[in-house]
């Protein structure tokens, strides 16, 4: 197990509507956020968590918990907690490209508004990604993504990490999730004894999937606050409303 490095980010993963209307999945997420915004103010060991990649969790939340707004806007300011980029997660083949394209202007809008956006294309659970992904990611000014679901079983998409150059010729850097998804961390053994399995398990092959790309032990995580980026089209979301029908700007 020398030389390898991990990585275990916090995050949850949350479907607005799914086996159960929103209004129950609303009820769980009070909760949650109430308990994870105490966590984050009064553990400064817990450094950061990933929610989930969209900010419509955080408008929700914020219908009902609007006093602690200031509360969310200082967590994202210092990187504690991190929004965005989308509005809401997409299954992105079923959704035009226009649609694709105006729900990462909403979400960089809201995520503007809260203190700054993650410069991650997260795309855990969609089941299958546009070719043009590539392309989207890069005019909102991101050139890393994480993908779980879409890519693999097919020859050559055994490692988990790829430049994946969209029919334009620009390219994104990707992080394909273990076989397990974006739970993966959930079971992870604390005894040191026990992670040499825990990574076979994983990911059969890791280290031969590390060797192919030497640097990648090399990068670590960036202790920046997250950066106000203008996307490439018109970002505000007065403007991306105005063709969207039932989005009313903030």
């Amino acid at each position: 197990m020398s030389g390898l490095i991990f990585h275990l980010i916090p995050h949850t993963h949350w479907d607005r509507e799914w086996y159960l209307p929103r209004a129950a999945f609303q009820a769980r997420l009070l909760p949650v956020l109430d308990d994870l915004i105490e966590r984050l103010q009064s553990d400064a060991g817990y450094r950061s968590f990933l929610l989930d990649g969209q900010t419509v969790l955080v408008a929700d939340y914020l219908t009902a918990r609007p006093e602690r707004k200031a509360d969310i806007q200082t967590l994202v300011k210092t990187g504690r907690l991190q929004v965005g980029p989308w509005y809401v997660l997409a299954d992105e083949l079923i959704p035009s490209g226009e649609a694709l394209v105006r729900n990462l202007l909403l979400g960089a809008a809201d995520a503007d508004q809260l203190g700054g956006r993650l410069d991650v294309l997260y795309s855990p659970d969609a089941f299958g990604h546009p070719a043009a992904w590539p392309t989207l990611a890069r005019e909102f000014g991101i050139r890393c993504g994480v993908v779980w679901r879409g890519l693999g079983g097919e020859p050559g998409q055994e490692r988990d990490l790829y430049r994946w150059r969209g029919p334009d010729g620009r390219d994104v850097l990707i992080w394909h999730l273990p076989p397990a998804g974006y739970e993966v961390g959930a079971a992870l053994p604390a005894a040191a004894d026990r992670l040499a399995g825990a990574w076979a398990a994983i990911r059969p092959g890791g280290a031969r999937n590390r060797e192919a790309h030497p640097r990648v032990h090399r990068r670590r995580p960036s202790r920046r606050a997250p950066r106000r980026v203008a996307p490439a089209r018109p970002a505000g979301r007065a403007r991306a409303a105005q063709r969207v029908p039932g989005v009313a700007p903030r």
